[in-house]
């Protein structure tokens, strides 16, 4: 298999997220850019340059539609939706679009199912109408999170302390005994227990631990703009400055130089052509 290079997999990545966005217009989805790939689109016009994901959000009842439209399509296409609803195998609490035609290999990683080249596609959940309930919705959610991220993190990494490992293993051993579908069956009821509609508060919550990401609805989500991504445009909150502020401080200040590196760094490669010889 040919290996993809990191400029010819964020070109991949801009088409994929053109064909979700036009999948969620044609449906009456509102598709936002958020997390690093907001951040990007506001101080690099495009990819962060040590970047190697792109990031969206849906509202819970557009990211529960987008789930059953691939349901109901057969999701067999060349771009297929990873979700644990479509696919219990799948470890992580969010959807990922991923290329059939590539593999990905993360070698700190599990997601419980082979990969391709994705996108990230997170939930806005509803959190209440006060700040207060808000962030105690988030709170219940936490040690189910917590044994989430163990089943999605593989334990004696190199680099990483003996203790740490040992940590991350025991974390691991008692998911694994607890089970994957009933912490996301946890995850998912907690999610879904407070009506995004009804809510004043919204934020996406079902893979973060802390209170950076929770938003007043009528201020975030309730209209967009464009926003220039490369040769692409997609949507941004109304506010995205709040939103950047929020949960990055000074965003437009870059971060040491040591700290500039490939967020994964994972491996990836064409499964339709043979590697040059």
């Amino acid at each position: 298999m040919k290996k993809i290079e990191i400029e010819e997999m964020r070109q991949r990545l801009i088409a994929m997220t053109q064909y979700l966005d036009k999948l969620c217009d044609d449906n009456g989805l509102t598709l936002f850019m958020s997390g690093g790939t907001l951040l990007g689109a506001v101080r690099h016009k495009g990819f962060i340059p040590w970047d190697d994901d792109i990031d969206m959000y849906l509202s819970r009842p557009d990211y529960d539609r987008l789930i059953e439209i691939f349901r109901q399509s057969g999701n067999d296409g060349r771009f297929k939706l990873l979700s644990h609803e479509l696919d219990n195998k799948y470890l992580y609490p969010f959807a990922k679009l991923i290329d059939t035609d590539t593999l990905l290999i993360e070698a700190g990683g599990d997601a419980g199912t082979e990969m391709g080249l994705f996108v990230d596609i997170f939930p806005i959940d509803g959190l209440g109408n006060s700040i207060d309930e808000a962030r105690r919705q988030m709170k219940k959610t936490n040690k189910y999170t917590t044994l989430n991220l163990a089943l999605l993190v593989k334990p004696w990494r190199k680099n990483v302390s003996f203790a740490k490992n040992f940590a991350i293993a025991c974390l691991r051993l008692l998911a694994k005994i607890y089970g994957a579908d009933r912490i996301h069956r946890k995850l998912y009821a907690q999610a879904r227990s407070l009506s995004y509609d009804k809510s004043e508060y919204v934020g996406e919550f079902i893979d973060e631990i802390g209170d950076k990401r929770i938003m007043l609805k009528s201020e975030m989500y309730d209209g967009y703009v464009m926003m220039d991504f490369g040769d692409a445009k997609f949507k941004a909150p109304k506010n995205w400055d709040k939103w950047l502020t929020q949960f990055y401080g000074d965003y437009m200040q870059l971060p040491p130089v040591e700290q500039r590196v490939l967020t994964h760094g994972y491996q990836l490669y064409d499964k339709k052509e043979e590697e040059d010889k």
